[in-house]
């Protein structure tokens, strides 16, 4: 989906319409690197409990192992 830049739902004052052409000054591009922040800490730590879970189970699988010999 394309974004629509030029459209502002607000009739604003030119000055303010120049400010907003402004990535770091636009709400939704702010909003947008938070979202996308979000994601990166959210996948960072279900990455790092699926590595847990996958230690714990590699630990129990030897020693399982270890048992049966």
């Amino acid at each position: 989906m394309e974004k629509n830049t030029e459209f502002s739902p607000y009739d604003l004052d030119s000055n303010f319409a120049d400010m907003y052409k402004d990535p770091m000054m636009n709400p939704m591009f702010q909003y947008e690197q938070a979202y996308m922040y979000y994601r990166y800490l959210t996948q960072q730590m279900d990455y790092k409990i699926k590595c847990k879970e996958y230690e714990k189970m590699c630990k129990n699988e030897g020693r399982t192992e270890r048992r049966i010999e």
